[in-house]
């Protein structure tokens, strides 16, 4: 549920929606509570950034399929596919470039145009398969984006176009 889009705004509020018990001491430097807002340690910060903030991002992708010549890629890209939610909340509102699944070197990577922290979230499941962040390879380049690649993983959606698969990342 995410954090009310206006009006009064508390630290236990955010505490609370990036998963943290209700009474428990923190503060808003706590990684959990910045990942909310995708907020790097220490930065200047103010509570009316968190109007309207969600530690979860859930929707579907209608699977797409682009052949590079050498292998297949399955899910969501700028140029085959769509999703249904490209802003993730809980990363600072970062735009989804590609959710997919490549038979390269076979793997799920998760691509944003945003640089963005490694926090934020634990989990992302696509059609009932979990990878979790902390088994990601997680990188960013000079272009401002940010990737989380699970290698040598199974393909969450299948390899049928047009097939609809539900995703959450929490």
């Amino acid at each position: 549920m995410a954090l009310p889009s206006s009006g009064q705004i508390d630290l236990n509020a955010m505490h609370v929606e990036a998963g943290g018990g209700s009474g428990v001491q923190c503060s808003i430097n706590d990684s959990d509570i910045r990942g909310l807002i995708g907020k790097g340690s220490g930065v200047q910060m103010a509570f009316s950034e968190w109007y309207g903030a969600s530690s979860g991002w859930s929707g579907s992708v209608t699977v797409g399929v682009q052949n590079t010549g050498y292998f297949l890629i399955y899910g969501y890209g700028t140029s085959f596919g769509s999703i249904t939610d490209t802003t993730i909340d809980n990363l600072g509102n970062a735009v989804v470039a590609s959710l997919i699944y490549t038979g390269g070197v076979p793997g799920v990577q998760l691509n944003v145009s945003a640089y963005v922290a490694n926090s934020g979230w634990s989990n992302l499941n696509i059609a009932g398969y979990n990878f979790a962040r902390t088994s990601a390879s997680y990188s960013t380049n000079y272009s401002n984006s940010t990737s989380w690649t699970w290698n040598n993983s199974v393909n969450p959606f299948g390899t049928t176009s047009g097939a609809v698969k539900s995703f959450s990342m929490t």
